[in-house]
């Protein structure tokens, strides 16, 4: 293949992928990568899903039970409910009632293709740059550890989950950036075939960064990192239910002494923000100024544009101030102890509408603004997501609670570490299992509390049964509807969008149920 490409071209070309139309430009203009700093300014452009770039994950956070519809309110002129009932009530045709709806051009499946042909691209030009063997390594490990990631959240999007059924039809594999023959469009891999790609990135991204100083294994520059890496391998294995790996490479970024747990004791219920006014302090993770964030990711409103109701967001009709459609569900609230510092420091509270009533948002944890609350001093709010290092005490905990045996002591000792430091010392007791099904079942509360809107419950759920979800939605003040997501509901992996259907003619449709009614 010819791997030269224009820069301005491969752009275009990333905006517009889908799984089949991987198509190298014709220009007179040409980009050619001659080292490894050209290589990793190629990789921050088009391969990075960067603060700027939206499209990755904007209405996941409408799936799960950690969220409910908040009261009724009466909606703007032109407002049309689909937008959020679509993907809220798992409907079939989610994406095409969106787009009527007004939500724009939503496609997750091209989103997250379009970045994995610039790690591609980054991967197939790094056989011909002429530079050490240090920074080649450099930029190869962030190129197969991003595609790994990528492809980690693919699969968990539009395929079944692994511990359900590893044959069952998962996504496709592009693995270069080259042209793909009309008579060779991608097929779809088993999620097992899938999964078994993402542990071969993962660990050739886990060999490069060894082979680096310690010094260049991690920094706080945006960048994935060795600790990524391992994190991601963690999780991966803790999906495929390899309980012994998921626990050695959580226990290895736990070790790790560039990271360690806040105590949020140290975050102050109340501080002042910009005007003067005494409002309440949440805890902010996606940035550096966090001693748990390993790397932070992602475009803040594309995270909770839909769970967020700015304070400039005024009813046409009655002039009043409007409240986000959504709000924490009771469910989730009810699995803290009153005491728990975790409740008032991670679920954010805003005035419900022209009220003073406080409503808890279906949100926690970033900054997107100062008017309800004050950030974590020193943070800069622009991702949206983070890998952090509770994950892995959490990994570690499930792992060996369900290897039984002194695991289950393991397990116990970690929840335990983690947990005293999210409560006030006076209000703090270590916690104690009389069984292996009753640990089991406090580690998943525990991932639930701890991990709240990160986007983690979702594929949790997946991997634990998949169990039944009810949805209630107010079409009017009066009058609500609940509809159900059934065990092991087909809808646990989500349709593949139509335009990359159309666009790849072997590229099968999920199976799918009917149009989901009210119950």
């Amino acid at each position: 293949m010819n791997k030269k490409y224009n820069i301005l071209a491969l752009a275009a070309m990333l905006a517009m992928v889908s799984c089949s139309d991987f198509l190298e430009p014709d220009s007179e203009s040409e980009f050619v990568p001659e080292d490894a700093t050209s290589l990793n300014e190629l990789l921050l452009g088009e391969a990075y899903q960067r603060n700027d770039m939206t499209g990755f994950n904007i209405f996941l956070s409408l799936l799960d039970d950690d969220i409910e519809a908040a009261p009724y309110q009466t909606p703007n002129e032109g407002f049309d409910g689909n937008k959020y009932l679509a993907s809220y009530t798992w409907q079939p045709d989610m994406f095409e009632m969106m787009e009527e709806a007004g939500a724009g051009h939503i496609n997750m499946y091209e989103s997250y293709y379009s970045v994995i042909l610039g790690a591609n691209a980054v991967i197939d030009y790094l056989p011909e740059v002429n530079d050490t063997e240090e920074n080649i390594n450099k930029v190869k490990a962030q190129a197969y550890a991003l595609r790994g990631f990528y492809y980690f959240n693919l699969v968990n999007i539009f395929g079944m989950p692994y511990s359900c059924n590893p044959e069952a039809p998962g996504v496709p594999l592009k693995l270069n950036s080259g042209i793909e023959e009309s008579n060779d469009y991608l097929k779809r891999r088993t999620v097992g075939e899938v999964y078994d790609q993402i542990l071969l990135d993962l660990h050739t991204a886990e060999e490069c960064y060894l082979s680096l100083p310690e010094s260049e294994q991690w920094s706080d520059n945006y960048r994935t990192s060795l600790p990524m890496v391992q994190l991601m391998l963690s999780r991966t294995y803790l999906y495929m239910e390899n309980w012994e790996k998921a626990a050695e490479y959580a226990k290895l970024v736990m070790d790790n002494p560039q990271f360690k747990l806040v105590d949020l004791n140290d975050i102050p219920l109340t501080g002042i923000n910009e005007e003067g006014e005494t409002v309440r302090t949440y805890m902010v993770y996606p940035t550096y100024a966090s001693t748990e964030t390993i790397w932070p990711y992602g475009n803040v409103m594309d995270m909770f544009e839909w769970t967020y109701s700015g304070t400039n967001n005024i009813n046409a009709t009655t002039g009043e101030k409007m409240h986000a459609y959504f709000q924490a569900s009771q469910e989730l609230l009810d699995t803290y102890d009153d005491w728990d510092l975790r409740l008032s420091r991670y679920i954010v509270r805003a005035p419900k509408g022209n009220s003073n009533e406080l409503m808890n948002m279906a949100f926690g944890k970033i900054s997107v603004g100062t008017t309800y609350y004050l950030p974590q001093q020193n943070a800069v709010g622009v991702f949206g997501r983070c890998l952090r290092l509770s994950e892995a005490y959490l990994n570690y905990a499930e792992a060996m609670a369900m290897l039984g045996g002194d695991g289950i002591a393991e397990a116990t000792a970690i929840l335990n570490r983690l947990r005293e430091k999210r409560f006030d010392p006076e209000d703090y007791d270590d916690v104690d299992f009389a069984s292996q099904d009753e640990l089991i079942e406090f580690v998943r509360a525990e991932r639930r509390r701890e991990l709240c809107f990160e986007g983690h419950r979702w594929f949790d759920l997946r991997r634990w049964d998949m169990p039944a979800i009810t949805h209630v939605w107010h079409d009017k003040a009066d009058e609500s509807n609940s509809y159900r997501l059934e065990e092991a509901d087909l809808l646990y992996a989500l349709p593949i969008p139509d335009e990359a259907l159309e666009m790849n003619p072997s590229l099968e449709q999920n199976e799918l149920p009917g149009k989901r009614l009210p119950i």
